[in-house]
């Protein structure tokens, strides 16, 4: 019955032509091998977030009278719910710091340069894209934190000249944060960012199965291989292993939590901060102008996109010191903002 099955598979879907490329593909070997498996463990979060978020998208109400409620409900009433969100939760966060270690040792190795230049500016949309899960997520909860954090966040576009009323009532759906909003991070949490996301990914995967994973260009005269299957994949799924037991535990030993439902007539509680990866931004809003701060983010968002066509030494192979110090100040500046934002907050 087993060969049969496999037969009548094998004549209808040729598998063949799959089989011959796994056994002839392989991975570089080298000293910077470690880096890859960064990208194996982004898309293995990325499932678990779809599962989990699929689980709880079963039970939550996206309304103000029933969205606290329904979650409250996940969480002590639905089996293992508790651990449900945990994972989710923690997953969002794991995701993203794993997505920006990889995309930073990826630019650090240069594996951007000819002809990788697609499949970096698709990962740089992906990014933004996780964080505009991670930003439209937050207020679903429908909780004081997550309302005022999201209030803040949907009026900061207003500083942009011509289109900033006008995005920040999109997001909003009326003139403030309520239950059109609610409504509508609901929608983009759950089928149109995921409709993108999905796109781009499957996109950047097939992109780095034509071209394969890139040499670092310190590595370029070495030419040991690693077969993808089965010594590549074994040390994949090892590290999705580790990752996923790290993710147990986190969501285990430290559950997320869910605090009182929100009433808008309150004004806004006092320690009021968004996550950690939009603190750098939150800090850059503090200490400049709203409109300065937007404007270099969004100038270095683009100049960071643009960079596979602006460093035009490394798609020589050559080395590229200005956009190596490029990527260093940038990292510098992301993590001291983030921290100095935290300790600020933690002071006040």
């Amino acid at each position: 019955m087993k060969h049969r099955t496999a037969r009548f598979l094998e004549e209808r879907i040729n598998l063949g032509p799959v089989r011959d490329w796994i056994r002839r593909k392989a991975v570089p070997e080298h000293k910077y091998s470690v880096w890859y498996y960064f990208g194996g463990l982004a898309l293995f979060l990325i499932v678990v977030q779809i599962i989990t978020g699929i689980l709880l998208a079963f039970y939550y109400s996206p309304t103000p009278s029933k969205a606290n409620e329904s979650v409250r409900f996940i969480m002590e009433k639905v089996r293992y719910g508790w651990l449900i969100r945990s994972i989710h939760f923690w997953g969002a966060n794991f995701l993203i710091a794993v997505v920006l270690v990889h995309m930073f040792s990826t630019y650090f190795m240069k594996a951007y340069r000819k002809p990788r230049e697609v499949m970096w500016v698709l990962g740089s949309l992906i990014l933004g894209l996780l964080l505009g899960f991670a930003f439209t997520g937050y207020l679903l909860p429908w909780t004081t934190l997550s309302y005022f954090a999201t209030k803040i966040g949907v009026n900061t576009p207003r500083v942009l000249p011509l289109i900033g009323n006008y995005l920040s009532r999109i997001m909003m759906g009326g003139s403030d944060v309520g239950a059109a909003t609610l409504q509508r991070m609901f929608t983009l949490h759950t089928v149109v960012l995921p409709l993108l996301a999905l796109t781009l990914i499957i996109l950047h995967v097939l992109l780095s199965q034509v071209f394969g994973s890139s040499v670092p260009l310190s590595q370029s005269n070495y030419d040991k291989q690693m077969r993808f299957f089965p010594d590549y994949l074994l040390r994949d799924a090892a590290v999705w292993t580790v990752g996923l037991a790290i993710l147990l535990t986190f969501a285990t030993v430290f559950p997320a939590s869910l605090s009182a439902k929100v009433n808008p007539l309150q004004p806004a509680p006092a320690g009021t901060k968004p996550m950690w990866y939009f603190l750098f931004m939150y800090q850059s809003l503090r200490m400049y102008s709203r409109t300065a701060a937007i404007g270099s983010i969004a100038l270095g968002a683009l100049v960071w996109m643009a960079v596979p066509f602006l460093d035009r030494k490394s798609a020589k192979g050559k080395k590229s010191t200005f956009f190596t110090l490029f990527g260093l100040a940038l990292l510098i500046y992301l993590v001291s903002m983030t921290v100095f934002a935290d300790i600020s907050m933690k002071i006040h």
